[in-house]
């Protein structure tokens, strides 16, 4: 800060850098009359990267990163090998039953600005697997699992007609990860419940 020409009684003053952390945003709120406010967070990048998770699932579902619940849809995510593990029921399998992306995506005020370094969408390409037989512990759930003999999950592009067309919100979430670059995986078991998993690292 030594080559700013800091002024008393002007924002300037209280601006900070870190040579280590990066300031970005990490909430935000608006309300009708226009204004609101935001909150700023210093970030070590060296913690690890900070993925934003989106999902559709058909019927009911959980979503688990390395067997716990995500803290948040933007969470810090360590370096390393991780497991994303979900459980679906209540789905038909004639169609979709899942569609996930979970991407580095900087907030619009992160500093340094930059593209998106990481990049994991649904896809039918054999990594998305599923079994139908109830796993015997939670080992499914963390890197190096033996998903050997589970099945392949399969592409289903189309998803279960809505029972109201004129109330069908779940679409514009659905127009969103196909955008972004998901694709719908369905199965080929007409079974009550499935459980699934997809490895990666960072």
């Amino acid at each position: 800060m030594a080559d700013r020409d800091l002024k008393l009684n002007s924002l300037s003053r209280y601006s900070k850098e870190s040579p280590l952390l990066i300031l970005e945003e990490h909430g935000h709120c608006e309300v009708p009359a226009g204004c609101g406010g935001v909150v700023l967070r210093w970030r070590d990048p060296r913690a690890g990267v900070p993925l934003v998770l989106r999902m559709y699932v058909e019927g009911e579902g959980t979503l688990l990163l390395d067997g716990q619940s995500p803290p948040a849809a933007r969470s810090i995510v360590p370096f390393g090998g991780h497991v994303l593990g979900l459980v679906v029921s209540g789905f038909d399998p004639a169609y979709l039953v899942l569609m996930v992306t979970a991407v580095d995506e900087p907030p619009a005020r992160s500093r340094p600005e930059r593209g998106a370094a990481f990049r994991l969408v649904t896809a039918a390409d054999g990594t998305w697997r599923y079994t139908v037989d109830r796993p015997a512990d939670d080992g499914w759930l963390h890197p190096g699992f033996d998903d050997g003999d589970w099945l392949e999950m399969a592409a289903r592009p189309d998803r279960r007609p809505p029972e109201d067309p004129d109330r069908d919100y779940a679409r514009y979430r659905v127009d969103g990860l196909a955008e972004a670059g998901a694709v719908g995986l369905g199965v080929e078991l007409n079974v009550p419940r499935v459980w699934i998993r997809r490895e990666f690292t960072l």
